[in-house]
């Protein structure tokens, strides 16, 4: 049976010209997926909505999300920031919840929501640069998963608690350190193993999923899929086969002006690599990024 596939993007206002970008590089370099979501809050589905195209999709959190977790302005902040929560959430012993968190559950939701076999997820923040068609995250052993053998050690605390929680959540002894990381860009999950994890979580905690997740706060959605699919299903079973390489060349953090003495993302590329993602936070002007992208 062949699979059917698509790109899911959560983003939010503040990424929404890195968002138009990474659609113009979908457009023009990536084949293969059938539908390509944007997942934003509801407030910002104007923002996007003109990036629709035939095969783009922009769907609000309250079609994924429960009605009882919404955001609101942060006062903490005088409104500068959001966050989720609410008095049915607090009840619900859910803890106030920044975008990320909202962005990580949308992405469990996409695939319960969503018809297409296979999800990649694709931030806002990367562009991808060579052509990319998504059946070549396919082999006989099934579809491509990040996982980084011994990526987490014991120095790193907070993908520790993140590592602490997956456990505790499916239900599995606490992790021994050094262990896999499966936290990446272009990172693939398939639809199956997402119902059958969220019917997991749902069992082990006797709530709602996204009850069971939020209550936690500190979770990484990459982390408890893969611990699912590694130590719950069994790597093979699950449909997966294990790839440490980063399809993603990634600035993750230092400062402003690191790709100032590029003349083209082909500079820092590895052969294997198709996309290149610089991180919003570090404060890389987009038009930056688009010039170089103009230059493939």
């Amino acid at each position: 049976m062949s699979l059917t596939y698509a790109i899911a993007t959560p983003s939010y206002a503040g990424d929404v010209e890195r968002c138009r970008l990474l659609c113009a590089s979908v457009d023009r370099f990536v084949s293969g997926h059938v539908a390509h979501y944007l997942l934003v809050e509801d407030r910002d589905v104007p923002l996007f909505r003109d990036l629709e195209t035939p095969r783009r999709r922009v769907i609000a959190e309250s079609d994924l999300l429960p009605s009882w977790l919404r955001s609101r302005p942060d006062p903490l902040s005088l409104g500068r920031r959001r966050v989720w929560t609410g008095a049915r959430a607090l009840l619900k012993g859910i803890p106030p919840l920044r975008g990320w968190h909202a962005q990580q559950l949308r992405k469990f939701a996409l695939p319960l929501h969503s018809t297409e076999d296979v999800v990649l997820f694709a931030d806002s923040d990367m562009l991808f640069l060579r052509p990319f068609e998504l059946g070549s995250l396919v082999t006989d052993e099934g579809i491509r998963l990040y996982r980084k053998p011994a990526g987490i050690t014991p120095d790193m605390p907070e993908h520790r608690i993140w590592c602490d929680n997956a456990s505790a959540l499916l239900g599995l002894p606490p992790p021994t350190l050094p262990g896999p990381d499966y936290i990446n860009n272009m990172v693939s999950w398939r639809r199956d193993n997402v119902r059958a994890l969220v019917a997991q979580l749902e069992r082990a905690s006797g709530r709602d999923w996204v009850r069971a997740i939020a209550s936690r706060r500190a979770f990484s959605e990459y982390m408890i899929y893969g611990y699912f699919v590694e130590q719950v299903l069994g790597l093979g079973p699950s449909g997966h086969w294990a790839d440490e390489r980063e399809l993603c060349k990634v600035y993750w953090g230092g400062k402003a002006g690191a790709i100032d003495s590029l003349r083209s993302f082909e500079e820092v590329m590895e052969p294997w690599q198709v996309a290149v993602g610089v991180q919003s936070f570090i404060g890389e002007p987009v038009e930056k990024i688009r010039a170089l992208f103009e230059t493939q």
